[in-house]
């Protein structure tokens, strides 16, 4: 961990009081592991990223070729789908043939083909009843497309669409134990051994001698990265779409998230009002989302699933031969490669959490002055945090660093406040990071959105005359104080965070990833298909763990190099002070 000697120009030393037991988030992590090569047979493969390449365990069972063929026949020329199935820089995504405008229809489905469940009111969940019903039409349907004596329009859909669906989609909920604890990160490998425990047990329990254990993992495997949640007149539903199912993710942060919303609701506003006034549809579309079911009248239900379609919906403009993406939701990297078996590098959605909630945050005054922080200014601060409206934004490190986490900064802010300084600060709206957080009455930039060079050089320099900068004011120079505090905290966190949740090092997991590259070039072709041993999985992992390291300590180096601040946690004395 860094540290700034006496003599170090322009640092802030802050550190915590001796003796604060060791936080219960934090968990000490195993001695380091010897550096092991995964010399088995390995495949580079792309994923459903928007921009970056990724190690991924995703196994098809088709070639692209005899895929795009399927895609082709079903929606030839004439079908009004103007899309074609390519392989891209994501993997096999979905391109445009022809101009697309947002809110244009991409695709339209029979409702009657799509395999869905209601979603409330049942024991099992979705995820598991959807997946059995999956089964069901797959395995117990004929060749003339009945089940049980009646006829059944999904049958012969999804006896074709079948090859479709790959072998394994490389979901981390679906890996071994071993490799999904190489994820290191707590929060990560935590989560996806509660929802690999949680698949494990519902395949479990309804496994039996004509529909084994493994065969429901691989149908829940399909639903969890495939399914659509959608409206209905029955309700809300878990489905599975043929074909739809094939756009790729485009990853956004908070700030452009909001944006797409906005576009996506003026967009369809449009779209229906128009198809209102032609007759095509009836009613406005329903819901934040770019899919829906649309068809007649509801009060018609014995008719209704019949006449219905599942349409989606173009997000964002493209021009010809641009792959079309839809958004999977606001998932991190560690949610992405759970459920999907991918995550794109970089991803703009991720975040790496440095504290639970407000509580969490609060109760770790350890970086905080005791002169400034009374029993009855701590209640204060703890009563104005929770009542802020993007209470529930994660306290989290973002890609981009300091400005991208500006709502980790300005939380942070509150914490180090001194006694006049909570009037001074309002909870508004700041569109640039997506919703609201706290800035100062005076100006209108939340913790971390200053200029870090006019900051530094009037920092420094007391003869600086920016309007902006009062120098000369006793309560700017405390504002000040207080967001340079709220930067050595963050810094001082993501240093615990790599020193104590990460059995390796980021020069560590590269040297294994170039001992991998280097066994995968020796490959053959037909070997680097095969993955007998899950190594792909161990790449995926090793790939992830790397790029929260990335994260951590590009933020790091901001927070010395830009803005002069230096983080030292769990001193034996309390400090905070300016150093010159």
């Amino acid at each position: 961990m860094s540290t700034a000697s006496a003599g170090s120009s322009g640092s802030i030393v802050i550190g915590a009081r001796h003796g604060y037991a060791r936080r219960t988030a934090l968990r000490s992590s195993p001695g380091r592991r010897r550096l092991r090569t995964c010399a088995g047979k390995l495949s580079q493969r792309k994923t459903r990223g928007s921009r970056g390449l990724s190690v991924v365990a995703e196994q098809h069972g088709i070639s692209l070729e005899d895929a795009r063929a399927l895609f082709s026949k079903r929606f030839c020329k004439g079908s009004g789908v103007h899309l074609e199935l390519q392989e891209t820089p994501t993997g096999r995504g979905l391109v445009a043939t022809a101009p697309v405008a947002p809110g244009d229809v991409l695709i339209t489905v029979p409702w009657r083909e799509a395999i869905h469940v209601l979603e409330d009111g049942y024991s099992d969940g979705d995820d598991l009843r959807l997946a059995l019903e999956l089964l069901h039409v797959l395995d117990d349907g004929d060749e003339d497309g009945y089940i049980d004596g009646e006829y059944d329009a999904r049958v012969k859909t999804w006896r074709k669409y079948r090859p479709m669906l790959p072998v394994s989609t490389g979901a981390a909920a679906f890996w071994c134990v071993d490799n999904i604890r190489e994820l290191q990160f707590p929060e990560a490998v935590e989560k996806t051994l509660a929802q690999r425990a949680e698949f494990t047990a519902g395949a479990m329990r309804h496994s039996n001698d004509s529909r084994t254990k493994e065969r429901i993992m691989w149908a829940l495997q399909q639903v969890h990265s495939r399914s659509f949640s959608v409206m209905t007149p029955q309700g809300r539903a878990r489905c599975l779409v043929p074909y739809v199912d094939l756009f790729n993710h485009r990853p956004e942060s908070p700030k452009e998230a909001r944006m797409t919303d906005e576009l996506l609701q003026r967009a369809l506003r449009k779209a229906f009002t128009k198809g209102s006034e032609e007759g095509i549809n009836d009613g406005e579309w329903a819901g934040a989302e770019p899919w829906q079911v649309v068809g007649p009248d509801p009060e018609d239900l014995e008719n209704w699933e019949d006449a219905a379609v599942f349409q989606m919906r173009s997000i964002w403009a493209y021009e010809p031969g641009e792959e079309v993406f839809i958004t999977y939701g606001h998932e991190t990297s560690a949610e992405l490669l759970t459920s999907y078996g991918f995550f794109p590098e970089p991803n703009d959605g991720e975040f790496i959490r440095v504290y639970e909630n407000v509580q969490d945050l609060i109760d770790d005054d350890r970086f905080v002055d005791e002169e400034l922080n009374s029993p009855a200014l701590q209640m204060e601060k703890e009563q104005f945090m929770w009542s802020m409206l993007a209470v529930e934004a994660p306290l989290a490190i973002r890609p981009g660093g300091v400005r991208e986490s500006a709502h980790l900064l300005s939380a942070l802010r509150v914490v180090h406040a001194r006694e006049n300084q909570l009037a001074a600060m309002r909870d508004d709206d700041v569109p640039r990071i997506g919703h609201s957080t706290f800035v100062w009455t005076e100006g209108d930039e939340p913790c971390g959105m200053w200029d870090p060079d006019r900051f530094l050089s009037c920092f420094f320099d007391e003869s600086c005359d920016s309007d902006e900068w009062l120098w000369d004011d006793d309560d700017a120079r405390d504002r000040d104080a207080t967001d340079r505090a709220a930067l050595a905290q963050a810094c001082a966190r993501c240093e615990e965070i790599l020193r104590d949740d990460f059995a390796t090092t980021l020069e560590e997991d590269q040297v294994m990833l170039d001992e991998i590259e280097e066994a995968i070039r020796g490959l053959s072709p037909e070997e680097a298909d095969e993955d007998p041993e899950g190594h792909l999985e161990y790449v995926a992992a090793l790939r992830y763990r790397m790029s929260v390291k990335r994260i951590l300590r590009d933020f790091i180096s901001e927070c010395k190099r830009a803005y002069g601040v230096e983080a030292e946690a769990l001193k034996a004395e309390p400090e905070f002070e300016y150093i010159e």
